[in-house]
């Protein structure tokens, strides 16, 4: 094959305002994406069901890819981005489709539109303690309205194995909403919440890594790396080779200490620089 589909790790900052569908399956293995007429000048991605592949015709849709790295693990694989400026009766199409399609919303192609990634101001404050239904309590008052109002059903740490505060303030929250709406409400308790980002998605694409002047080595790497750079970074980002999100930093002694625990084998690192610009790397850990 000509073609080999790798995990193409889209930057946020890369992608930012670039508008998608993005529909959740019911079931992964009924409307997933697949490659038609691969290696042909005419190739496309579309379904593998009938019914939508009826839907995007009627609309002129030629791209439909799997959004993954989904912090929701029962999503896996379930997640479609549909690239493009579409009316809200494609929307509303998509989502009247109930025995394939669960849901349907507009949203921006390089995030989550149900998912964020937040840091607690405190250890000992928010932290999950159980459910009302399908609700995500904690043990603050103010913080259960919020994931109320805005039916948070996954609350969960990013490095629940780490020995270091800051990583063990952070945490993956899901909801049944707009992530937007539950981002402003969470950036309005900031006696609980110290920070909020939202959380990027991976794409199945061509080997488009950016070919920059930034060089990591060594790379394969035994413990830690180095990055050298003409520009200032602002972020570093790993993802694991299934596309979730593993690290996520703005400081390099963190980075540091969060790859020296990975496991031997392939990542992604994703590096925001402060020009606006972002690039991915292919990181092999010995």
């Amino acid at each position: 094959m000509k073609k080999i589909l790798l995990l193409l790790l889209i930057s946020n900052l890369i992608l930012a305002q670039q508008p998608d569908v993005e529909i959740r399956l019911v079931n992964a293995n009924v409307g997933t994406s697949i490659i038609y007429n691969q290696n042909q000048v005419n190739e496309y991605t579309a379904s593998n069901d009938a019914g939508i592949n009826t839907i995007l015709n009627s609309y002129g849709v030629s791209s439909y890819i799997i959004k993954g790295g989904h912090p929701y693990q029962p999503y896996s694989g379930r997640i479609i981005s549909i690239a493009g400026v579409f009316p809200q009766q494609f929307v509303n199409d998509l989502s009247a489709y109930t025995s394939v399609v669960e849901s349907a919303r507009i949203s921006d192609k390089s995030y989550f539109s149900d998912a964020l990634n937040l840091k607690l101001v405190n250890l000992n404050i928010g932290t999950p303690i159980g459910y009302n239904g399908n609700i995500v309590v904690t043990n603050n008052t103010s913080l259960n309205q919020i994931f109320q109002n805005n039916n948070v059903f996954y609350f969960a740490q990013l490095y629940p194995t780490s020995t270091s505060n800051v990583n063990l303030r952070s945490y993956t929250a899901v909801c049944n909403c707009n992530a937007n709406s539950l981002k402003a409400d969470l950036n309005n308790l900031i006696s609980v919440i110290e920070s909020t980002d939202n959380v990027g998605a991976a794409y199945l694409s061509n080997n488009q890594f950016e070919k920059s002047k930034t060089t990591i080595s060594p790379n394969p790497f035994l413990n830690i790396f180095s990055i050298e750079t003409e520009e200032v970074i602002s972020k570093y980002i790993i993802f694991d080779s299934t596309g979730k999100q593993i690290v996520s930093t703005s400081n390099k002694y963190e980075l540091d200490n969060q790859v020296s625990k990975l496991q031997t084998g392939f990542y992604i690192l994703n590096l925001n620089f402060e020009n606006g610009k972002a690039s991915n790397y292919k990181l092999v850990k010995k």
